[in-house]
């Protein structure tokens, strides 16, 4: 006996699936709308791929193209209730940022990881190139850490370290353990009240100005030249404090 839906039964379920999820996104959407909280998420993001757009390069590997593209994902998957999703792409755009800082300054090693890209870490040490393009984030990291030495401000070390205090963050959502430790089945998208936005806002917002600035500092040249409106946006996204400091100087690393 055939237990599987006959294709007319799959179309009415899918149908009703699709009916049930319009449902969920007319009720998350209309919250979207009227949320501060929303509203402020959307503008990180607006900010951030304006910042990334006016730091892009033609030398940069990988392009800025994947991190633009995720940031200006994140409101859309945060309007339909699915945080957890916006902080798995959080990561991803981490990953993006510190890649291209690592392999801008490594091409032998961005080819490696061109042609095996879809290898897993290397866990090789007699093979230092093919190592080296496929580790873990924190390597990527203390790439950018020691790295940020050079930076005279102090504000690209102090960036990098809050983007790997925000990864553990995202380490916690991104990781299965919460879903196992669940007893029950949870449904299939989460809250958009506004403490929950506001508590995803902080950490996006922390994620990409900390990555901004790290990548500002890396891009020197690329940020001295920032228009005026690129440049409003990233004051806004990293705050006063910061924009004091980069106004003091001297800021980013040195490069001739």
């Amino acid at each position: 006996m055939n237990l599987t839906p006959r294709p007319a039964q799959l179309r009415e379920h899918v149908a009703n699936y699709i009916a049930d999820a319009e449902s969920i996104f007319t009720e998350t959407l209309a919250k979207a709308r009227k949320s501060t909280a929303f509203g402020e998420i959307y503008h990180v993001s607006l900010s951030t791929d304006t910042v990334l757009r006016g730091l892009s390069g033609p030398t940069l590997k990988p392009k800025v193209a994947g991190a633009r593209s995720i940031a200006l994902r994140l409101p859309l998957l945060v309007s339909v209730g699915q945080q957890s999703v916006a902080t798995v792409d959080l990561r991803r755009v981490v990953e993006l940022i510190f890649w291209t800082i690592y392999f801008s300054d490594h091409p032998v090693e961005w080819r490696s990881f061109n042609a095996e890209s879809g290898s897993g870490f290397s866990r090789d040490t007699r093979k230092p190139i093919s190592y080296s393009a496929h580790r873990e984030l924190a390597y990527y990291l203390d790439y950018a850490k020691e790295l940020m030495n050079s930076e005279e401000s102090g504000l690209g070390n102090c960036a990098v370290d809050g983007v790997r205090q925000a990864c553990h963050e995202l380490n916690a959502v991104v990781h299965a353990g919460q879903m196992a430790k669940a007893a029950a089945r949870k449904p299939p998208h989460e809250d958009i009240s506004e403490p929950d936005l506001r508590k995803f806002g902080d950490l996006q917002r922390r994620v990409f100005a900390n990555c901004s600035v790290v990548f500002a500092a890396y891009n020197r040249r690329r940020f001295d030249q920032l228009g005026a409106g690129a440049r409003a946006h990233f004051d806004w996204l990293v705050g006063l404090a910061i924009r004091k400091k980069v106004r003091q100087g001297p800021f980013g690393i040195r490069k001739i």
